[in-house]
């Protein structure tokens, strides 16, 4: 027997293209693209992935959120409602607008759309927001409007006015407001209206009055003058009142306001002033009294 197992074997004979050094297969590896090609080929190929994706992830999207509808329906009112509101509006009221009930399906409620129906239904909401909390949960948030004066004029019972002055209606726990009267356009005043001229510039001045350092207390508006106020404060005294700018609504005149007012108080509430029923206000810087017959 013969071992042949550490003997070499014999070197094949040199093919074509051995004198140059290069192995010739017969095999091409690849194919050499124009650059434009190239470019086009990626953008192509990101443009398709990019769609993939996102086809995908709705697809996701639609199977987990919209056919999974139990998850998110309303199973309990109390449970899954939660309603922050002021005094005026319930719970119940506010579900009942937005047809919140049970086995209605979170999603399927346009919460934009019932936002701004909920808004234009009434005129005491000053702000409104819907949150979804997952997965079957809504958190109504409201913010009313809360009065500082009433509106006085024939039919316009239970009218009041917030500080932004626009008009809506409240009838419990505004007895103790002032009163804005006497303007012949008050009349024709409907909830969600807003006060203009020189009905706002009252409106203003309610609003200032309410300061903690303010001890006169305003009982009635008279409005019926285009150039001031006729106030009446709680003690039945007097005033014609006025400021400069007071019947434009776009230029900020509070701090002039809060001034004169301020001077006007500090004088009726001297042991002389005590006994004048009429002040006139009318010229800032300058305020007048009329002293009583019995005084004079």
């Amino acid at each position: 027997m013969k071992w042949n197992l550490f003997k070499s074997k014999p070197t094949p004979p040199p093919g074509r293209g051995a004198s140059t050094g290069r192995r010739v297969t017969g095999i091409q590896t690849g194919i050499e693209l124009p650059p434009k090609v190239k470019f086009l080929l990626i953008i192509f190929l990101t443009l398709l992935s990019t769609w993939a994706i996102c086809h995908g992830g709705w697809v996701l999207f639609y199977l987990y959120y919209f056919k999974s509808a139990p998850i998110f329906t309303i199973q309990d009112l109390r449970h899954n409602i939660t309603v922050t509101t002021g005094k005026t509006l319930t719970s119940e009221v506010i579900c009942g607008i937005l047809g919140l009930k049970e086995g209605v399906n979170v999603f399927d409620i346009p919460i934009e759309q019932k936002r701004k129906e909920l808004l234009e239904w009434t005129a005491n909401i000053r702000d409104l927001s819907i949150v979804r909390r997952m997965p079957n949960k809504l958190i109504i948030t409201i913010i009313e409007r809360e009065p500082i004066a009433r509106i006085g004029f024939t039919g316009t019972e239970g009218r009041v006015v917030d500080e932004e002055g626009v008009v809506f209606n409240r009838n419990a726990g505004i007895s103790a407001l002032p009163l804005i009267k006497g303007s012949e356009n008050i009349a024709g005043l409907k909830p969600g209206d807003r006060l203009h001229g020189i009905a706002m510039s009252a409106v203003r001045l309610v609003n200032s009055a309410q300061r903690p350092e303010v001890r006169l207390r305003l009982l009635e508006l008279d409005t019926v003058k285009d150039d001031y106020l006729l106030l009446t404060f709680s003690d039945h005294r007097q005033a014609r009142f006025a400021w400069e700018g007071m019947d434009d609504d776009e230029k900020d005149t509070f701090a002039k306001m809060q001034a004169h007012f301020d001077d006007l108080a500090k004088l009726m509430e001297t042991e002389a002033g005590a006994v004048c029923l009429m002040w006139d206000a009318r010229v800032p810087g300058r305020i007048a009294a009329t002293l009583p017959p019995s005084i004079e």
